[in-house]
């Protein structure tokens, strides 16, 4: 099954949410920046480029009625 635009932004956008609150947990509240962080930072990226693809697949192709 082949996701939509909006499935792929707000999946993106989910993304972003969590690297930028995790940023924020590290760089303003002053908690460590341990291994777990970085795996879930390293995480983080991934769904956010794997949204990124969705999108342009998406985008080339409508998806087909059934």
């Amino acid at each position: 099954m082949q996701p939509t635009k909006v499935q792929a932004v707000v999946m993106g956008i989910f993304a972003l949410a969590l690297l930028a609150n995790n940023t924020v947990a590290v760089m303003f509240e002053g908690r460590r920046a341990t291994l777990a962080y970085w795996i879930l930072q390293i995480l983080d990226l991934a769904l956010l480029l794997m949204s990124i693809w969705w999108y342009r697949r998406a985008a080339k192709t409508p998806p087909t009625r059934s």
